[in-house]
């Protein structure tokens, strides 16, 4: 607005407009001001009596006063010559001015000043209404403050800053957002969050903000994806909250981001590790029962059924104990490859520890496709491994299940395991589907082992004794001792009732030191009886590391001559033997324990065996005494060649279940030494066999 002055030779009184009071009210109406007063450019001539309210002056003491007396000093006053041309010009401006007050103090003013037009379209003076805007003048400015440090605040905040408009549209951002999502200020601003947000978390966010639009909230918080400019996944602690103005409308939105993708991808390892088995990185325990368990939720009610496969590697621990234990884990991992590869995606192939591995078939599965799954599983490992240099060649056992009715995912891992067991105990590198049959025969043989465990602790397994004659004059120069389980309801149980069992629970080797230690006792308390007597080790007992102690220590104690044992051990005991025994076998020769092969010939090494252990005799076995009423078959010229084996190398000869004067004959003309069977006498009690003499 100007306060112009006018030539200083005009008077005042020539420039003044006399207004009548109708003029004036009108005036004063049109620009409803707190205050009016009219001016010739550079006079007050008139002013309102409101003046005296609102800046303490009376009105003659300004009629006649220069119009800048009005302004407060130390303010800026640029404007005054800009708005004096408007005014001239015939244009109203509008001005906000700092006026004195008569108490010295200062306050705001709105002044809108319109030009007064004489004949001639001439400017002869000003109209001039002031509205007080103090308070306003003084909010805005604090506004104003706020609004530059919340700004200054938002920009040197550590964490990132978006402004948003009530339409989600992005006003402003701070640099730390910038940095955190790879982007430019210009690419943001006025942009859409869909840039640099996840599409599934843009359709969540969109709900929660159009329930902040709904007034059904004010604020809300949730961790999002982000992709910065190289398409880097990134996870943001997001927080957006309202401003709304007094009708409740939202005037603003600020959204704070704080970076936390190097937690969250922390936490999204460590669960992976979690869930991962560390040496092959197949998932592991945890993770395949779940995974079962998630399966047999999503089968309820449907077609849908759920199958597992529970494998293990034949032989896998001599690999551990022949080339150590670094080279099993690389085996493990290899295999683990090999699984992966041939079972493709839609199978979930885990490590439960160890050897053991468990498919769990993609849905919905069969018998069909479990035989498949096996199938494919065994194929995989058909071409040798290359582990520590060497060549190793390993096949799997594989036991396979469908759930049933109420089956829950340990149920299922169980059915599957019986199943494996079943196949192992078909000779292994084979594969069976559980069916309740195989259940049937688990729950018998887990009564018959809880039922062992009794008898262990009851004594009740005695040790009768089978003779061994010598073929030449049919004299008895031995016996072997044969465990029999004395059961209190079923009476006397010979071995194949139990050691199936007892071996699958290593029970065994219990039984055998309970069978050595009577064995001891027998010949002690027997002093008269002159006979060798042969005792039977199993591979599960060879395989205990404190075998050869507690057999020794069980002979010392007792007392006898240890040149009155044999200790027999079958060739397939020995080769699935998982540690070397020949310096063992060598401990026991030393002390003049004989060491018998049994079973001798239906293995694979028999030659070597007696080669590299300290031998001391063989037994045939009874499938070639069966066969020897032909001479011209192979059983007769294996059992010939056997026998001149025997003889080349000074073993001690012993055939096996020879029941009839003409085998005994046949074996005696082949040179056989010893004979054991019926024809010679059925397994019985000592005492029945010290009865009868020799």
């Amino acid at each position: 607005m100007s306060m112009e002055s006018v030539p200083l030779q005009r008077r005042a009184s020539d420039a003044h407009l006399d207004l009548s009071s109708e003029e004036r009210y009108r005036l004063l109406a049109e620009n409803a001001s707190d205050i009016v007063y009219q001016t010739n450019g550079l006079i007050i001539q008139w002013i309102s009596p409101s003046v005296t309210q609102w800046l303490g002056w009376k009105p003659h003491e300004l009629i006649g006063a220069p119009a800048l007396s009005l302004l407060a000093p130390d303010q800026d006053l640029a404007w005054v010559e800009s708005n004096r041309d408007q005014l001239l010009a015939g244009q109203s401006v509008v001005q906000e001015m700092e006026l004195i007050h008569r108490d010295g103090s200062k306050r705001w003013f709105e002044g809108r000043a319109r030009p007064m037009m004489r004949e001639g379209d001439s400017v002869e003076g000003f109209m001039v209404g002031l509205h007080d805007i103090h308070e306003q003048r003084l909010s805005r400015r604090a506004l104003l403050l706020s609004e530059k440090r919340y700004r200054s605040a938002m920009q040197h905040a550590g964490v990132g800053m978006a402004l948003m408009n009530p339409h989600f549209d992005i006003i402003n951002v701070n640099e730390a957002l910038c940095e955190f999502v790879g982007r430019d200020e210009d690419e943001l601003i006025g942009g859409s969050w869909s840039v640099v947000t996840n599409a599934d978390d843009l359709i969540v966010e969109a709900e929660l903000l159009d329930r902040i639009s709904k007034g059904e909230l004010d604020t809300f918080r949730r961790v999002q994806r982000f992709r910065d400019a190289a398409g880097n996944m990134l996870y943001g602690d997001v927080t957006v909250a309202a401003a709304r103005d007094d009708d409740g409308s939202v005037v603003l939105l600020t959204k704070q981001v704080v970076d936390i993708t190097e937690q969250t991808t922390s936490r999204r390892r460590l669960a992976d590790l979690a869930a991962r088995d560390p040496l092959t990185s197949l998932s592991n325990r945890n993770t395949v029962m779940q995974a079962v368990e998630r399966a047999l939720d999503s089968s309820r009610g449907d077609a849908g059924r759920v199958g597992v496969l529970f494998a293990d590697l034949d032989n896998f621990k001599l690999i551990n104990e022949t080339l150590g234990h670094i080279a099993g884990d690389e085996l493990l991992k290899a295999v683990a490859e090999r699984f992966t590869t041939y079972l493709g995606r839609d199978a979930i192939v885990g490590r439960f520890g160890g050897d053991e591995f468990v498919i769990v078939a993609p849905q919905p599965a069969d018998e069909a496709l479990l035989t498949y799954y096996a199938h494919l599983m065994t194929q995989s490992l058909k071409d040798d491994f290359v582990i520590a240099g060497r060549r190793v060649v390993m096949t799997t056992s594989v036991g396979a299940a469908l759930a049933r009715p109420g089956s829950t995912a340990t149920g299922l891992l169980q059915d599957a395991d019986v199943a494996l067991s079943e196949a192992k105990r078909d000779g292994k590198a084979r594969w069976r589907i559980f069916d309740l049959s195989m259940a049937d025969a688990a729950m018998a043989r887990l009564e018959t082992e809880g039922a062992l465990r009794d008898a262990i602790d009851n004594d009740e397994f005695i040790v009768h004794y089978q003779p061994v004659h010598q073929l030449s004059d049919s004299s008895r120069i031995g016996f072997e001792a044969l465990v029999r389980w004395n059961h209190p309801q079923q009476g006397l149980l010979s071995p194949g009732a139990f050691l199936g069992v007892a071996e699958d629970s290593s029970l065994i080797t219990v039984i055998g030191r309970k069978v050595l230690g009577q064995v001891c006792r027998d010949i002690a308390g027997n002093p008269g009886m002159t006979e060798h007597v042969a005792v039977n080790v199993s591979a599960i007992e060879l395989a205990q590391t404190d075998w050869l102690d507690a057999t020794v220590d069980t002979i010392v104690d007792s007392g006898i001559d240890p040149t009155r044992l044999i200790i027999e051990l079958t060739e397939t005991a020995v080769m699935s033997t998982r540690r070397s025994l020949q310096e063992d076998l060598a401990r026991l020769r030393d002390l003049g324990i004989g060491i018998h092969v049994d079973d001798f010939g239906t293995g694979y090494s028999s030659i070597s065996l007696l080669r590299d252990l300290p031998v001391t005799g063989i037994k045939l076995d009874r499938s070639f005494v069966s066969s020897l009423s032909d001479p011209d078959s192979a059983s007769y010229a294996l059992a010939e060649g056997l026998a001149s084996l025997a003889f080349s190398i000074g073993l001690i000869g012993v055939a096996e279940g020879v029941e009839t004067p003409v085998q005994s004959a046949f074996l005696r003309g082949m040179g056989w030494t010893h004979g054991q069977g019926y024809l010679f006498g059925k397994p019985a009690g000592l005492g029945d066999w010290i009865e009868i003499g020799a």
